[in-house]
This record gives structure tokens, C-alpha cells and sequence, in this order.
């Protein structure tokens, strides 16, 4: 294998890496996501309304405030 083809294959090697490393970075602010909107859910004074928009099978009612659904499994 010529220079240029290392090269090439290293850029390549490298660029995998960076992307499994920001695929660990999304999989770990998703479940910071996920810890703060339990914390809010706790935490807001929630009066909650009806999403009529809502069209998939989760909870259909929205707090106004912080947007969360009033089933905290759906959040």
C-alpha cells in the first residue's frame, strides 16, 4: 500500500472513532434528558390541558407549563 493509501485508510479509521465517540456523547445526553424531565416533572406546579393535536397513543393531556405529559411514562 502506497503513502497515500495509508493516509486515506488512517483519515478513515479516525473518523469511525469519532464517530462512536459522539454516538456515547448522544446515548448520554439523552439519559441526562431523560433524569431532568424526571426532575421537572417532580418539581413544576402543572396544570394540565388537552394536547387535541396529539394523534399518537400516548397521554393527550400536556402541562402548560412545562410541556410534559401527565403520564410520566410517556416523558
Amino acid at each position: 500500500m502506497n503513502q497515500s493509501s495509508l493516509e486515506l485508510a488512517n483519515q478513515i479509521n479516525i473518523t469511525y472513532s469519532n464517530i462512536h465517540h459522539k454516538e456515547e456523547e448522544i446515548v448520554m445526553l439523552k439519559q441526562e434528558i431523560t433524569q431532568l424531565k424526571k426532575k421537572l416533572f417532580n418539581t413544576c406546579e402543572h396544570e394540565w390541558e388537552r394536547d387535541w393535536d396529539d394523534r399518537s397513543c400516548h397521554s393527550s393531556w400536556l402541562c402548560k407549563h412545562c410541556k410534559l405529559y401527565r403520564n410520566p411514562n410517556y416523558n
